[in-house]
């Protein structure tokens, strides 16, 4: 059964902010009151959803189903991207540094070598017993070339096999290094790949799903009002006029998933975090002034487009791309609640924070971009989720 107007309902202590009002830079950390009441109005509201016999709720929880699948393989397929890629970039720079430690370990090799033969031919052991009975025969302050020469030599031979044992036992720590670099990529590789099969599999039937709920919401779009102003907890102005407009454009809306444009610019080489170039960013759809990587701002520009279409207004974003000093500026104010600088998704143009309802666990907005945020490669990662380690309901990232 549905609430009715009347009933209790918790209201976020911080207001949204109006269509003409500028976002906030940042959210704050949530509190944990602050976080229990939005699970608690999610859990409501998702439990008033399940409570419905109607085709259309029953199309919405087995969207969110599929959902939750897409957001987990997209999460597993970008952790297993960073890890073919460390491990790679760990097997070249292993097998760059045997290279020149070869080199060392071949002078050092060829230090005794020399001496060996000196010593086997008969020169070497007369050679250095000779300095030595002239160093101890000369007067004293004739004394420092010869033993110099015989201290300079005996150090040299010294350190040369030293710098055997040394180096040897590091060639055998680097080759170890390269194989389990090597190991690693392979293995990333093959998670990759299963990953992406399945991805494609439960994008497939997402999709799907996609036009079938849009379908059956047009169909009964009288029927699928009380859902919609249970999502956005009509009982506001506000509130009402979102739920009037999303009814509205359910008759109107049609996205095509698939249909991501081209990225403005081509410039996809790897930049280290923070120091993207311009040239390797593009800008959002919708928010001026923000910025991602190329692939991932042609996929969020989709995604908006496919938000604006069912709602009437983009998606609104207040952090996209953060270069190091504005990461450093964070970790100032944020603290412990900030990534430390030059480690943040935020650098690397992949990760974005959003508003307009979706730094609301219990929000149709965040419920939407849960929904449709993996047809576009956008999942909300499990440390950030309602349950992780660091709550944030606004964060969300770009796997492709």
């Amino acid at each position: 059964m549905f609430p009715t107007p009347e009933a209790p309902i918790w209201r976020p202590p911080r207001p949204l902010p109006a269509p003409d009002e500028e976002p906030p830079d940042h959210f704050e950390p949530l509190t944990g009151s602050f976080l229990a009441l939005q699970i608690a109005e999610a859990d409501r509201i998702t439990a008033a959803l399940n409570a419905s016999t109607s085709k259309v709720a029953v199309a919405t929880r087995e969207m969110d189903a599929l959902a939750d699948k897409s957001n987990t393989l997209l999460e597993s397929l970008d952790a297993a991207r960073e890890a073919e890629r460390a491990a790679s970039e760990e097997a070249q720079r292993a097998s760059a540094e045997l290279v020149t430690l070869d080199a060392r370990l071949e002078a050092a090799r060829a230090v005794v070598r020399e001496w060996v033969f000196l010593v086997y031919s008969g020169g070497g052991g007369s050679s250095d017993v000779g300095y030595m009975l002239d160093a101890m025969a000369a007067e004293p302050q004739d004394v420092g070339d010869p033993l110099g020469d015989l201290s300079y030599l005996t150090e040299q031979r010294t350190r040369a096999l030293q710098d055997i044992r040394i180096l040897t036992a590091e060639q055998v720590r680097l080759a170890a290094v390269a194989d389990s670099a090597e190991a690693e990529a392979v293995a990333a590789t093959r998670t990759i790949s299963g990953d992406s099969s399945a991805l494609q599999k439960v994008l497939s039937e997402q999709r799907a799903r996609v036009g079938e709920l849009r379908t059956l919401q047009i169909a009964e779009v009288e029927r699928a009002g009380p859902v919609a102003s249970i999502l956005v907890g009509a009982r506001t102005p506000t509130a009402r006029a979102a739920a009037a407009r999303l009814r509205a454009a359910l008759t109107a809306a049609s996205v095509d998933v698939s249909a991501i444009g081209k990225p403005c610019t081509d410039d996809t080489n790897t930049y280290p975090n923070g120091l993207f170039p311009p040239s390797a960013l593009c800008p959002l759809w919708g928010a001026p002034g923000e910025r991602l990587a190329p692939g991932a701002a042609a996929a969020f520009n989709a995604l908006s487009k496919a938000y604006a279409a069912q709602t009437g207004i983009p998606l609104c974003v207040t952090d996209s791309y953060r270069s190091l000093s504005e990461q450093i500026s964070v970790k100032v104010s944020h603290g412990s609640f900030a990534a430390t600088p030059g480690t943040s998704r935020h650098g690397l143009g992949r990760a974005l924070d959003l508003c307009g309802g979706v730094q609301d666990f219990s929000s149709p907005a965040h419920r939407w971009m849960k929904q449709n945020g993996p047809l576009y490669g956008w999942f909300h990662p499990s440390w950030a989720a309602a349950g992780g380690s660091l709550p944030e309901p606004w964060h969300f990232e770009y796997a492709g």
